[in-house]
């Protein structure tokens, strides 16, 4: 089996504070969403992609024109932020 690495969804998107819906992989509540806005933990989501390593995958290109592999469709990582001039 592949491992996939840990997912990186430190955006506040992924954080609802609306109140806490049922996971949907492992049923107990949590404030965490997916990209699409499912309720799942993050490290539900690494397990369920650890699990389905055949699973449709996001992927990205660096600044240097390689390509990674962000997770699955339905959990990856966010992507990365292009920094601007001056910014750091």
């Amino acid at each position: 089996m592949i491992a996939v690495g840990l997912l990186d969804w430190r955006d506040s998107r992924h954080f609802d504070d609306s109140g806490d819906k049922p996971c949907t992989q492992c049923r107990t509540t949590t404030p965490m969403r997916s990209h699409a806005g499912e309720p799942v933990h993050k490290v539900c989501a690494e397990d369920w992609n650890d699990r389905n390593p055949d699973a449709p995958r996001v992927r990205a290109v660096s600044d240097k024109g390689t390509a990674y592999d962000l997770g699955t469709q339905r959990y990856h990582s966010d992507p990365p932020k292009k920094h601007r001039k001056g910014d750091r």
